[in-house]
């Protein structure tokens, strides 16, 4: 029956699978009907069936009973009302809405059509049941699934672990210090200005970082320097993660997170006990980034900070 590329496809072609069973089961439900001389289309049913188990309804209330939306449900008691299985009432207290009950024409209707779906019923249950895997309760657990962790964030989240997987870290060579400088005066261009103190550290981080018992890493990138981070050392407990910097080329790419995720772990392998860092509160992405990581807002004098922009003070306990 559906022996094709579709099927070969995998759980990549899930949506199309399911959208061709039900369009194969509304076929033969409208087929079915047509049998026994009702005219009924099976995409009606959940709606025609909501309101002769529920009374009046208005379409936000079908809607949010059935999950789906306000406009499908709209375009269905459209048609109910054009074929005058349902009538369409002022609603009682806001007259702005409609309420939505079965005329006397789907009532009669109603009563030809139970029989029918308990006939329906029991022929896709024997069908289920011939089989090892059942059907409804497998649809439910992937529904339930879904529910509780949303389509779009799983698979951002396998995206985001794949693209971490694509950023190659690699360590400090003297050869990497014009990445380290130029990639940072690219970020503090675009966002503040290039300090002396910065210029300082950025044209000698040999002197400035690794010989004072620092670290700095990069990040490749499809065989290109795309990111660096730095460690300076404060005393043999506490570093200070700074310098971070992604070019804009790879934003979206999760550089920043495995460039992130990375220091940290180098400063515990450098026996560091705390981890501290100052930014600025114009920066929303980096701030929520380093979050994220682990890091906790915490109160500095900045009236002793190296850096004009800081006003950001951030720590992490290793």
């Amino acid at each position: 029956m559906f022996q094709n590329t579709i099927n070969e496809l995998g759980e990549l072609a899930l949506g199309s699978r399911l959208k061709r069973l039900s369009d194969y089961i509304y076929r033969e439900g409208k087929e079915f009907y047509q049998l026994n001389e009702i005219n009924f289309e099976p995409r009606w049913f959940p709606v025609f069936y909501l309101l002769a188990k529920g009374g009046t309804l208005s379409v936000v209330e079908i809607a949010d009973r059935i999950g789906v939306s306000h406009a499908a449900v709209s375009q269905t008691t459209k048609e109910l009302v054009k074929y005058q299985l349902v009538v369409s009432l002022d609603h009682k207290t806001d007259k702005r809405k409609r309420e939505l009950r079965l005329s006397d024409q789907g009532r009669e209707l109603l009563m030809k059509m139970e029989p029918l779906w308990n006939d329906i019923a029991a022929a896709l249950n024997n069908m289920i049941r011939q089989h090892t895997h059942h059907l409804m309760a497998a649809i439910q657990e992937v529904e339930n699934a879904f529910d509780s962790y949303g389509f779009v964030d799983r698979v951002s989240k396998i995206k985001n672990e794949r693209l971490q997987r694509e950023v190659k870290i690699i360590d400090y060579k003297p050869e990497y210090d014009s990445y380290f400088k130029n990639l940072n005066i690219e970020w503090l261009e675009k966002y503040f200005h290039v300090e002396e103190y910065d210029k300082k550290v950025l044209n000698n981080p040999l002197e400035h970082i690794i010989n004072k018992g620092g670290d700095i890493l990069f990040a490749e990138f499809e065989g290109e320097i795309v990111g660096t981070c730095a460690l300076l050392k404060y005393n043999d407990d506490d570093y200070e993660l700074t310098k971070m910097a992604v070019t804009g080329k790879v934003q979206g790419k999760q550089v920043g997170k495995k460039l992130g995720l990375s220091i940290i772990e180098r400063a515990r392998q450098m026996k560091a006990k705390k981890l501290v860092l100052e930014s600025n509160k114009i920066l929303i992405p980096a701030l929520t980034l380093y979050e994220r990581l682990g890091f906790k807002y915490a109160y500095k004098d900045f009236s002793t900070s190296a850096y004009q922009r800081a006003n950001v003070y951030m720590e992490m306990a290793l």
